[in-house]
């Protein structure tokens, strides 16, 4: 059979070689749509792989008079630490760290300082990136960003002073610059702290407790996220101020929460798709597919007539028809995926080298625009490479869609034969 089936192939390669193109082409389009989705997902959450979490919690606070001083970045509410065991409580809910967000508007020049406690996932993330020194030991010592540190020329050892106190760089620390939660200067919690405790400036636009924070990161199973954000929401939205509205025209005293799709209308790229409309595009092309091979191979048998009237005049039965018919669509199937696998492996290598840019909210990486001479470099876009390969799921789903092709298309070729009368086709012929 096999024999019959490659010669069958030959005598009419060209109606075959389109079935086989056109399969190459359905195989190449699943596999390269679908992985796009998946990176287009996958690039969501990129902006999060500098914090280690999944959520992030903020809370909008009133706008200060008086711009000097100790201040929460961006007008940042606090937020209590007793609501960090209420989102622990969370079926779904994994480790929670958190961290104080300050500007400090000094005499000499204005600073951002993130309070951080080394020992929770955030700050093992941050100690990760360490390139000299080491974490703060002390209270009296602090990590410096590289940059930061190369602008105002310090090193290991030298004296940096915030808001009146006296620090050591303890450390430098590399970040990219523009990423989540982005600072200049890193010191133990418990001295932020006590810094915005201590801010008249501060306490006069919001009520600090010496134990408050201003954001919360939260690592969450990622298959619930949507459900477990939604019930973080409803666990803090009791404590809403609903005392007016800030600049930016959020609600004061509200909760942000922000979770990688939070971020997914934020990516800027020619090759972002959603699920609703990869599926679409999907089921379009595999009808149209279908078509297209059903047509082709109904002119095969119209054109066989003869051959099939002689094989079954000379005793092939259905079986042996149906067992050649199948041997030829299936070398059809194997070598259309075979080369919509190549290309398609191609095809995602090239996209693996193009990136995609992600636009990060203010609040997320703030800065004051009115200290820029350009107030829009204020706004952070964060570009990455886009984070796509060959998923062995979708190439074996697309393997078992073009399969299911072939099988419909043997079953309406050997339907076809079935009807063939070998005398009237020997007569007609």
């Amino acid at each position: 059979m096999l024999d019959l089936a490659i010669k069958g192939l030959i005598n009419r390669k060209k109606l075959y070689l389109l079935n086989v193109v056109t399969i190459s082409l359905i195989t190449f389009m699943l596999i390269v749509l679908t992985c796009l989705a998946t990176a287009y997902k996958n690039a969501s959450k990129l902006p999060f792989q500098d914090v280690q979490g999944s959520i992030i919690i903020q809370r909008n606070g009133n706008v200060p008079e008086n711009i000097t001083g100790v201040l929460l970045s961006c007008s940042l509410a606090p937020i209590n630490h007793e609501m960090v065991p209420k989102i622990r409580n969370i079926n779904g809910v994994g480790d929670i760290s958190t961290a104080l967000s300050l500007w400090v508007f000094d005499a000499d020049y204005f600073k951002r300082v993130l309070g951080v406690d080394w020992s929770d996932n955030f700050g093992k993330k941050l100690a990760s990136k360490l390139i000299e020194g080491s974490i703060p030991a002390a209270d009296g010592e602090v990590v410096v960003e590289k940059t930061y540190a190369q602008k105002y020329n310090l090193g290991l050892g030298n004296e940096v002073i915030v808001s009146d106190r006296h620090f050591t760089v303890a450390g430098i620390i590399r970040t990219s610059g523009n990423e989540i939660v982005a600072s200049d200067i890193y010191l133990n919690l418990n001295v932020a702290q006590e810094m915005a405790y201590q801010s008249k400036n501060l306490q006069a636009v919001e009520s600090v407790n010496k134990t408050d924070i201003n954001i919360i990161f939260v690592s969450a199973v990622q298959t619930r996220m949507a459900d477990i954000s939604q019930k973080i929401k409803g666990a803090l939205s009791s404590t809403d101020a609903n005392l007016g509205t800030t600049p930016l025209g959020q609600t004061i005293g509200a909760y942000n929460i922000y979770t990688p799709q939070s971020f997914e209308d934020q990516i800027s790229t020619v090759f972002r798709i959603s699920d609703k409309l990869m599926w679409i595009i999907a089921a379009v092309l595999f009808i149209g597919a279908a078509l297209i091979i059903a047509r082709n191979t109904l002119h095969i048998i119209l054109e066989r007539r003869r051959e099939f009237g002689i094989m079954k005049s000379v005793g092939f039965r259905r079986q042996d028809l149906q067992k050649e018919i199948g041997m030829e669509i299936l070398i059809q199937v194997i070598g259309g995926f075979a080369l919509g696998l190549v290309l398609s492996t191609f095809t995602v290598l090239i996209l693996s080298h193009t990136t995609v840019s992600i636009a990060i909210p203010w609040e997320l990486s703030a800065y004051p625009h009115f200290l820029l001479a350009n107030p829009n470099d204020a706004n952070v876009v964060q570009k990455y490479l886009l984070p796509i390969g060959l998923e062995p799921l979708y190439v074996g789903a697309a393997f078992m869609l073009v399969l299911v092709m072939g099988l419909m298309t043997s079953f309406l070729s050997t339907w076809q034969i079935s009807k063939l009368k070998p005398m009237e086709v020997l007569k007609h012929e």
